[in-house]
Order: C-alpha cells, then sequence, then structure tokens
C-alpha cells in the first residue's frame, strides 16, 4: 500500500455506535466528546476535511507560529530523528556542570579531531 494512500485511511475515526449529530441552519455540528478525544482536538482547534472515495475524513491541524517553522522542516527532523537514535545507543556526552566545562570538553575534542595523528 502506498504511504499516501495509507496516511489518509490512518486517518479514518472508528467509534463503534457513532452517535448521530444534528447541522445548525448555519451548518455547524457539535463533535461528539469521543470523537474529540479521539482526534485529540479542542476547543479552537483546526480541522481538515476531505473525500476519499465516499467517506469523509477528517484530520486536526495545528498551527505552528512562523517563528517556530524551522523545527517542522525535513531536515530539522532527519537531525532528530538521527539524535535520538544517538541517545538510545548510547552515544551522547557526559552532564556538564557548567557552561565552561561544557565548552571545555567541546574545545578539546574539536582538537582531538582537527590534530593529524601520527604515523608510527
Amino acid at each position: 500500500m502506498d504511504k499516501e494512500k495509507f496516511d489518509k485511511i490512518s486517518l479514518i475515526v472508528y467509534i463503534k455506535h457513532m452517535p448521530i449529530v444534528k447541522v445548525s441552519p448555519s451548518g455547524q455540528v457539535r463533535i461528539p466528546k469521543e470523537v474529540m478525544e479521539r482526534l485529540r482536538i479542542a476547543t479552537g482547534d483546526y480541522l481538515d476535511f476531505e473525500f476519499v472515495d465516499d467517506k469523509l475524513v477528517v484530520k486536526a491541524k495545528k498551527l505552528i507560529d512562523a517563528d517556530q517553522t524551522w523545527f517542522w522542516t525535513k531536515e530539522w527532523q532527519e537531525a532528530e530523528k538521527k539524535a535520538e537514535e544517538d541517545i538510545k545507543k548510547g552515544r551522547i556526552s557526559k552532564v556538564f556542570s557548567t557552561a565552561e566545562e561544557g565548552i571545555s570538553y567541546l574545545r578539546k575534542i574539536r582538537k582531538e579531531l582537527t590534530t593529524p595523528k601520527k604515523s608510527r
């Protein structure tokens, strides 16, 4: 199954015995509590509606402040995954008591990496 199709299908919320809701004259509906919990939405959140075949798919959307969009770039998310993998595998530095101690450690590592190794 291709990723795009899987993502869309995975958004379908299935709740046994779904309550029926009534559309108001202005086109509004009250979303049942169990649907809100399942979609993890709250008052004021945004929803995206899309038809897939003959089904309506509802997807919760979160708005991001413009100064935070860098975090959600593909490159940053890939780096985050790599960092999490490093942490899981124990590839981390020690904990420093002060900033100066951390800076000193980084300078030492930089020196080790940039100093040519002597041949035997």
